[in-house]
């Protein structure tokens, strides 16, 4: 059969009915290898931390043992940029609270 072609009645009367369960972890990245360099990346786990240790963030990333490279799965880079956005907000909150203490003063 050809890309694009159209099946006859009897012919997807013939086809065969599958269910498929997909879940979060089916669109993880567990492997790969790098795009650089071609090497089979490994797997490690990141944990950063903000407000001296009151939330801690656990990063998945795939490395390349050769170049150094990182990967992010989509879920990842999510939580990645996340922690990003939230570090950056209470960076920002303290220098409005610094800000207002000296207005004070």
């Amino acid at each position: 059969m050809e890309e694009g072609e159209d099946l006859s009645f009897e012919e997807l009367s013939s086809l065969k009915e599958e269910k498929i369960e997909l879940n979060s972890v089916n669109f993880g990245v567990n492997e790969g290898l790098c795009k650089d360099c071609g090497e089979k990346l490994i797997k490690i786990l990141e944990n950063r931390s903000l407000l001296d240790g009151a939330i801690t963030f656990h990063i998945i990333k795939l490395k390349c043992p050769n170049c150094g490279k990182e990967y992010l799965d989509l879920e990842q880079a999510e939580k990645y940029d996340f922690l990003l956005t939230l570090k950056e907000a209470i960076k920002q909150q303290k220098a409005l609270t610094l800000l207002a203490k000296k207005i004070s003063e």
